[in-house]
């Protein structure tokens, strides 16, 4: 950490005059030159850094998020502070921040944690912003799909350095990048990036498509199922990541197994990749260790079950008392592969309707 705060400190002395950004600001960017300036963020310590007291910051306080709960006055739920004010609670912003992303109209996006903020600072934070910090998984199902990606997002990265903070090769301390997208190990020289761990889930229908499986964890709350889901194992394709669960999980094989979309999850960090199967309608033979239930569902209790989730998003959070089927809400995938198979969506298009 020294050392790292040596180089800042060095950085900023040579810095302290820049002022022009790298990108014209205000001006809509393409994909292409957002990424490409992205990655030059990236890999460029000097960038990275100098561009900071231009960026917008995503606040974190012991992982969770400030957030827009009512969002009556603005379409965004996400609370993005200017480095101004930042520091008005985070001092070591150079220090803490991890790069996110880069606005439409070139600005860089940054999140940092501020750790457990006095209650008279938080306090002042939250009135001044009309928001609050709020559990990740709670927020997670009240903002919208691109919203819920960077939350994710940004909680990994945070978490991530946290966790290297020593090399997994000989032990030794690491040192973390500007944008604290790499960490070099102090004595090996060994570079350590970021990365997400493959998770198959997947809607199964009958042939008619009529009718899908959904499962129920042990930790779902009361009401809710879900799509059959589980890691990769190490050299398995996605296809067989999907045969295997199922086949583990409801002891039934399926065939024509299609990708329909993805989304980064961050428990524990996830890429879950969202699949279509198709399978006979049989019975079910539960493995108890797993799941708690799994049944055949029809389209008319399907239709139930998302009519109640748009009532009421936060049936995720609190269950059902009364036992009644939902579904899990917009914010995860395992909704749009259920919610598209009962438009008939096809397959080719929800990736458009979902991003």
């Amino acid at each position: 950490m020294f050392q790292y705060n040596a180089m800042v400190n060095n950085l900023l002395r040579r810095l302290v005059s820049i002022r022009t950004p790298l990108v014209n600001v205000g001006r809509r960017l393409s994909y292409v030159d957002r990424v490409r300036y992205l990655q030059k963020l990236k890999e460029e310590d000097t960038v990275c850094l100098s561009q900071v007291p231009r960026g917008k910051f995503l606040i974190y306080s012991r992982s969770k998020p400030l957030i827009r709960v009512d969002k009556a006055n603005t379409d965004s739920a996400l609370v993005w502070l200017s480095y101004e004010d930042l520091i008005k609670y985070q001092s070591e912003v150079f220090n803490s921040c991890v790069l996110l992303d880069v606005a439409e109209n070139g600005t860089p996006r940054y999140s940092v944690q501020v750790g457990a903020l006095p209650t008279e600072l938080q306090e002042q934070l939250e009135d001044s912003t009309n928001a609050s910090f709020t559990d990740l998984r709670a927020a997670l199902f009240m903002v919208n799909w691109k919203e819920a990606h960077i939350l994710s997002r940004a909680n990994c990265v945070l978490m991530w350095n946290k966790n290297q903070a020593f090399c997994g090769k000989c032990g030794s301390p690491t040192q973390r990048n500007a944008a604290g997208y790499s960490r070099k190990c102090t004595s090996c020289g060994m570079r350590h990036y970021p990365s997400s761990s493959p998770v198959g889930i997947v809607l199964v229908t009958d042939p008619k498509e009529e009718n899908i499986i959904l499962v129920r964890q042990p930790r779902h709350p009361p009401g809710m199922f879900s799509c059959i889901a589980g890691f990769s194992d190490v050299g398995e394709s996605l296809e067989e990541t999907v045969r295997r669960e199922v086949a583990e999980e409801v002891g039934v094989e399926v065939s024509s197994v299609k990708y329909v979309a993805s989304q980064h999850w961050p428990f524990p960090g996830s890429l879950m990749v969202g699949c279509f199967a198709l399978s006979e309608k049989q019975e079910l033979s539960i493995d108890p260790h797993e799941l708690q239930d799994a049944r055949w569902f029809s389209r008319g209790e399907i239709t139930t079950a998302v009519e109640r989730i748009h009532t009421n998003p936060l049936l995720r959070l609190r269950g059902n008392p009364s036992g009644e089927l939902f579904i899990p809400p917009p914010g995860a995938i395992a909704y749009h592969l259920i919610a598209h198979w009962l438009k008939r969506t096809p397959v080719h298009e929800i990736y458009q309707h979902i991003y």
